[in-house]
Order: structure tokens, then C-alpha cells, then sequence
């Protein structure tokens, strides 16, 4: 049976209704509610005691067309009300529901009706930032595998039944296993394609998810297992090639692998844009292969120190290239903590650009020049790095200075 809609959807609707009714009779006339098509499609699930039967015209929405001192009616819900959800959504539109109302109810609706067997199937989730040891999960019962695919079936018909309501396409969550995942960077792709290249490439993604997650918990060997997995993205690239440009598919890549995930969370505060994020990701990817990375694992292949060492510095290289020096300095402020603070401390204190580079290269030189000291075991401060520290110093001048000193070593402390 048909779920009422909640109340924030009620007030909505009826407070347009409202207006509306008084806008048409303003200009001279009350309303003609229009008439439901009576050969609408039956209702896509089981369905409830109809308020009027289905093919009936819409009852007046109010129990006279002008309320006392000429007030908007009362709507009434019984005058839209039919078992039958896509003459329901009509009636709705015909009344002087928006389409986007029309939508959020029917779906806030069938929602209702499949949330106790959605949840009845629903697996406990990993967070994505959860510790490494709790993100690969290896002792998944076959049950729960099960329960996965009969989760994401059920979503599936939900979706089918939605569009076939509302004649649209209707996003649906991806599939979720016990295994962590970043599932929401995948929903957030997915949305950015074009609506008619949605549904098959989050089925070659859903695929992909289920079989590597089921074969990392049945494939003991780790070559073997690393094997399966390359094979398995594989055969999801090409599903997806065959209905994306090179350039979706990047962009799809960029939203999903963590080689882009991670470098959008890094350069927050750099604000970069479209181009030079794209730049940055392909030279950031290419570290990530480089480096042992596969696919989406970070490191899965063992190599050497000195060639994750000698490909960090080629990426920092190109990145240098790509964005040129301005906007190179911009990025490693983004992604190093003394760079972060000294962007806050120059917005408190209101620094010229020129003086907040200056001093924060001047602040990574000296702190690498005390790991040095620290790592050679030295308990005095060289002549190089008092050099430093005094032209910093000079920089600032002696309060700003002060201040920087100080606020570089608070911490916030958020425990209760």
C-alpha cells in the first residue's frame, strides 16, 4: 500500500497548491483540475486500497472553489489518492504539483514501502577512514555475499519501478559490501555522467566491487589474488570504454581512483581548477604506478626505496612544469602543514603574497635543516640554519615573529 508522504512534503505541497490556486484566480477564473489519463500503467508494486479507483477523474481539491472571505481551499488528499503510482504522479502534476515535488514524493514513498526488506539485507559497513586493519575484511560468510547480490536486486526493482512511475532516469546507491571502499566518490561519478551512461557503467562498476571483494576473501595466495583483481578492472574498463569517451572515462577515473580522491582531499586549499586538477592527476597517477601502485591498491607491487624516491621527484618536477612556479608554491603550501599554517597565519595578520612565500621557504629550509641535525645527532644549530632563522625573523619583524612561534606549536584539543 501507498505510504502518506511526511509532513515537511505535505506543507510544501499544499502551500504551492495554495499559491497557485490563487495566482489562477487572480486572473480571473477558479482552476480546472485536469483529468488523470485512464489507461496510466498499473502500479509497479503491490498495491494498496485506492482512495478512488483508478481512471477516475481528480475530486475537487478543496469543498468549494472559493474557501470564506475568498481564503485558498483546503486541499484534500483524497481527491489525488489511486492505487495506481503513475496515475497518482499524475494527478499530482494535474493538480499544480512541480514535476520536482511530483518526484520527491513518489519517491519518499517507495522508499517507505522497501526500507524494513532493504534493511532486512543490509550488511555492517567499514568507514572509509577506518584503520587499516579493519578495512579488509577477509571472514565474509558466503551468506553475506548472498545477502549482497539479494540487497542489490532489490534496489535494482525499486529503480525500475521508479522510472517506469516517473518516465525518468532514477539514481540508485551503489552496491556496498563489508569490505571498505570510498562507495560515495562512486555515486558522486556516476551523477556527473550523462543520465543515459549511468546505469551501465555503475553495473560494470557493481561488478567489479562484488567479484574482487568475494575473491580477496576466497583466494588465499596474494599473486593470485593480485592477478584476479587486474583481470577483474580490466574487464570493467573495457564494459565501460564501450560506452564512454576517453575523456569520461578519465574524468570517471579522476572522481573514483584514490590517486585523484586523495589529491582532491591534499589540495583543498589550493582551490584548483578544473585544468590544472586534471594536469595534476595525470602526473599524480603516473606516481602511483611508478611508485607499486595497481589500480586503485597503493603499493600493491614491491619496489625499490630509490625508485619510489627517484619517481616522487619526477612528479614534483612535472608538477613544477605544469602549473609553473606561482601556483607550484601553492600546491606545496596545500599539502604541508607548515605551508597550511603559514597561509592561516598570513590571512590573521593580513602578509603580502611575496612575504608569505618567502617565509614559508624560508621555514622548510630551516626544518629540514633540523631534521638533519637531528638525524646526524648534533646538538648545536649550525651557522646555516641561525642564517636562516635570522632572516626569517628579519622578515616578520620581532612580533610577528613572536606570534609565529607561538602558533605553530598550539594543538587543538577537541576531547570532551
Amino acid at each position: 500500500m501507498r505510504v502518506t508522504p511526511n509532513l515537511f512534503l505535505i506543507l510544501t505541497a499544499t502551500a504551492l497548491l495554495a499559491a497557485n490556486w490563487a495566482v489562477r484566480h487572480s486572473q480571473g477564473g477558479a482552476s480546472q483540475l485536469g483529468k488523470a489519463d485512464a489507461g496510466a500503467a498499473s502500479n509497479p508494486t503491490a498495491g494498496g486500497p485506492a482512495k478512488q479507483p483508478s481512471g477516475a477523474s481528480p475530486a475537487p481539491a478543496a469543498e468549494n472553489a472559493r474557501g470564506e472571505n475568498g481564503a485558498p481551499p483546503r486541499f484534500n488528499w483524497a481527491s489525488v489518492e489511486v492505487s495506481d503510482y503513475k496515475e497518482y504522479a499524475q494527478r499530482l502534476k494535474a493538480v499544480g504539483f512541480p514535476p520536482e515535488l511530483v518526484r520527491d514524493i513518489v519517491i519518499a514513498d517507495m522508499n517507505k514501502l522497501y526500507e524494513a526488506r532493504e534493511r532486512a539485507l543490509e550488511l555492517n559497513q567499514v568507514p572509509y577512514d577506518a584503520p587499516m586493519s579493519q578495512r579488509q575484511t577477509h571472514n565474509i560468510s558466503p551468506e553475506d555475499w548472498q545477502r549482497v547480490k539479494d540487497l542489490r536486486d532489490l534496489r535494482m526493482e525499486k529503480q525500475m519501478a521508479l522510472e517506469s512511475i516517473l518516465g525518468e532516469y532514477v539514481p540508485r546507491e551503489i552496491l556496498h559490501t563489508p569490505i571498505s571502499r570510498n562507495y560515495e566518490a562512486y555515486d558522486y561519478a556516476i551523477s556527473q555522467l550523462p543520465p543515459d551512461k549511468r546505469e551501465p557503467v555503475q553495473d560494470a562498476q557493481e561488478t567489479e566491487i562484488y567479484v574482487e571483494g568475494y575473491n580477496k576473501t576466497h583466494i588465499g595466495d596474494h599473486d593470485a589474488e593480485l592477478a584476479s583483481f587486474k583481470q577483474t578492472r580490466e574487464e570493467r574498463d573495457q564494459a565501460m570504454l564501450k560506452v564512454l569517451t576517453p575523456e569520461e572515462f578519465e574524468r570517471y577515473e579522476m572522481f573514483t581512483e584514490p590517486a585523484g580522491t586523495e589529491l582532491a582531499r591534499r589540495v583543498i586549499g589550493m582551490q584548483p581548477t578544473d585544468e590544472e586538477f586534471q594536469a595534476m592527476y595525470r602526473i599524480a597517477y603516473k606516481d602511483w604506478i611508478d611508485t607499486g601502485g595497481v589500480y586503485g591498491r597503493w603499493r600493491a607491487m614491491p619496489v625499490p626505496q630509490e625508485q619510489i624516491e627517484a619517481a616522487d621527484r619526477e612528479m614534483d618536477q612535472q608538477l613544477s612544469q605544469a602549473l609553473g612556479p606561482e601556483r607550484f608554491v601553492d600546491y606545496q603550501m596545500a599539502i604541508n602543514e607548515t605551508g597550511q599554517q603559514m597561509r592561516n597565519f598570513a590571512a590573521r595578520f593580513e602578509l603580502p603574497r611575496n612575504v608569505m612565500v618567502e617565509a614559508f621557504q624560508l621555514q622548510i629550509a630551516l626544518d629540514g635543516s633540523g631534521r638533519s641535525q637531528s638525524s646526524q645527532g648534533q646538538g648545536t644549530v649550525p651557522a646555516q640554519s641561525s642564517d636562516v632563522q635570522s632572516r626569517l625573523q628579519q622578515l616578520l619583524g620581532a612580533e610577528l615573529w613572536q606570534n609565529w612561534q607561538v602558533g605553530r606549536l598550539l594543538r587543538a584539543n577537541l576531547d570532551p
